[in-house]
């Protein structure tokens, strides 16, 4: 997805498999995250803000993105804002490239994206 986006040169972009502790301190000096995620539950590209949280729960090695913010904020001082993009899945087995309409969520992601990013 990130080919998709063509972000320029001063925009840092990094691609994860999970989400862990370790990456709260990359979100310290931003002033937008994005975090792009598949996802069943939605059948249509959604952007929705990300509120720090996570509450008492033990850190474990995978994070959701409100844990991620919430470490960044408490031991780095991030004061940016920060979102999820949610693109729709519907096969998440193991293969080689994205399906067809992988391929067209991931564009309609990346459009979308870019217009919330860079007008």
């Amino acid at each position: 997805m990130i080919e998709l986006l063509a972000p320029p040169p001063e925009v840092a972009v990094r691609e994860v498999f999970q989400l862990t502790p370790e990456i709260a301190e990359d979100l310290a000096g931003a002033g937008t995250v994005i975090f792009v995620d598949a996802s069943v539950a939605t059948d249509r590209v959604m952007l929705e803000p990300v509120e720090a949280g996570g509450g008492s729960m033990p850190i474990s090695h995978s994070l959701a993105p409100a844990e991620v913010v919430a470490l960044a904020q408490v031991l780095y001082g991030f004061t940016g804002r920060s979102w999820l993009c949610h693109v729709p899945g519907v096969d998440f087995e193991d293969g080689e490239g994205l399906s067809e309409t992988a391929e067209a969520n991931a564009r309609r992601a990346a459009e979308r994206l870019r217009a919330v990013l860079w007008g």
